[in-house]
């Protein structure tokens, strides 16, 4: 839990980046450019994100850089084939 509230605002942030972009993908059924768009973008300021958050804890490393962008494509792959764009 105490390592949940050192990292309280990055967390929130996490949670606004997936919440607004899952709504904005939603709120464009039927048009599969615009939420291919939206899921790219979302997997973009994850990334970013994600690096702040690493940088600030002087944690970032090649290492995690990698792993990052093979999430991110992993997550937009996927997301894409459940939405079915």
């Amino acid at each position: 839990m105490k390592f949940l509230q050192k990292h309280f605002w990055h967390y929130l942030v996490y949670f606004l980046i997936f919440g607004i972009g899952f709504l904005l993908v939603l709120s464009e059924r039927g048009n599969g450019t615009i939420q291919a768009l939206y899921l790219v973008l979302i997997g973009m300021a994850y990334f970013a994100w994600a690096m702040v958050h690493h940088y600030v804890h002087h944690e970032l490393t090649s290492r995690i850089i990698i792993e990052y962008v093979l999430i991110v494509i992993l997550g937009i792959v996927l997301s894409l084939f459940l939405f079915g764009i």
